[in-house]
């Protein structure tokens, strides 16, 4: 099976004895076989830690109804534009935390350069990246900021010496559309992965 091969070959690549978090990356195809390939990989301490990916409410249910184990996490594009409330529900009852991807906007100016952003930058004298990247981890969200840009790293680390106040978050709250860049649920979307990646058998 596909997913066992990566399993070892993800193990045989860092060079240790076990993984500490292992995702299933994509809601479709085989999705029963390849969860049910990670729990017996975590049985046998393999690894420490088992989640999911871009599963919506409706994917999540769908899916995870019938696994044996709770995923740790679900990792979806989250940031203040796209905050996934209702996501945040259906996990909640499981206690399944949500980890962020794209957690500043992928770059979107929108957000970058809002202004209710932006005079909180000021005032902690920190910059519009840092204040969103404090907001997610009050939040609760686990933050997977990408960066190569040595400068850019350190200041996604920098955000431990400040808290935005309970209005303040309500402020950034208040910027969510409901609306990110990817659909997993759209037409087309799961045919055209399993079409050109090898997801998983």
């Amino acid at each position: 099976m596909v997913t066992r091969t990566g399993i070892e070959t993800s193990l045989e690549k860092l060079d240790s004895g076990y993984i500490d978090l292992y995702l299933l990356h994509q809601p479709y195809g085989d999705v029963a076989g390849a969860w049910k390939a990670l729990e017996d990989a975590k049985a046998d301490g393999k690894i420490k830690s088992i989640g999911v990916s871009n599963m919506t409410p409706k994917l999540y249910k769908e899916l995870t109804a019938g696994f044996a184990t709770k995923p740790a996490v679900n990792q979806v594009e989250c940031n203040p534009l796209f905050q996934q409330k209702a996501l945040r529900e259906v996990l909640a009852a499981d206690d399944v935390k949500l980890e962020a991807w794209y957690p500043l906007g992928h770059g979107d100016k929108s957000l970058l350069e809002n202004p209710a952003i932006a005079a909180l930058a000021k005032k902690y004298n920190k910059n519009a990246g840092q204040i969103i990247l404090r907001f997610e981890v009050q939040e609760g969200f686990i933050v997977l900021p990408k960066s190569t840009n040595p400068e850019r790293i350190k200041g996604n680390i920098d955000i431990f010496d400040f808290a935005l106040t309970e209005d303040e978050m309500n402020s950034i709250r208040a910027l969510d559309t409901g609306k990110g860049s990817h659909d997993p649920e759209a037409p087309g979307v799961g045919e055209m992965l399993l079409k050109n990646y090898k997801i998983h058998d």
